[in-house]
């Protein structure tokens, strides 16, 4: 009776966990290239999976999406100076006050206090997503 009872937990287990992996979405390949900012990056999913599909890619009207940030009504205002929830560099670039972490927020946080990871992380030139 006790091992009917462990394989069907072992059984209910493996369905719960079956499930959750079906819905995440595919990882995309490496060497994205993010091509609106001035200098352009390279992003590599692989390097990233730790934050998780959500971190970036944010719900919209409650439904979880995973479609590039500077999709046509999105963030996709292009120049540098505009502050709104629109603005592509805001939404990459801003590194506090953001409902949603960004490039550089996440980039600070994973350096931490160690200076020289913040210039490599989250620096502006020469730093590891520009080059």
């Amino acid at each position: 009776m006790k091992k009917i009872f462990i394989l069907g937990m072992m059984l209910l287990v493996s369905a719960f966990a079956l499930t959750a992996i079906a819905a995440q979405p595919p990882v995309p390949a490496d060497g994205i290239k993010m091509e609106r900012t001035k200098k352009p990056v390279v992003f590599n999913h692989s390097t990233h999976t730790t934050a998780g599909c959500a971190a970036c890619h944010h719900p919209v009207d409650g439904v979880e999406n995973y479609g590039a940030c500077a999709t046509a009504g999105c963030h996709d205002i292009l120049g540098t100076k505009d502050k709104s929830i629109n603005s592509y560099y805001q939404v990459t670039h801003k590194a506090k006050g953001t409902k949603y972490d960004t490039c550089v927020s996440c980039h600070v946080a994973a350096a931490g206090d160690d200076k020289d990871k913040k210039k490599q992380l989250a620096g502006c030139a020469k730093s590891a997503c520009h080059g």
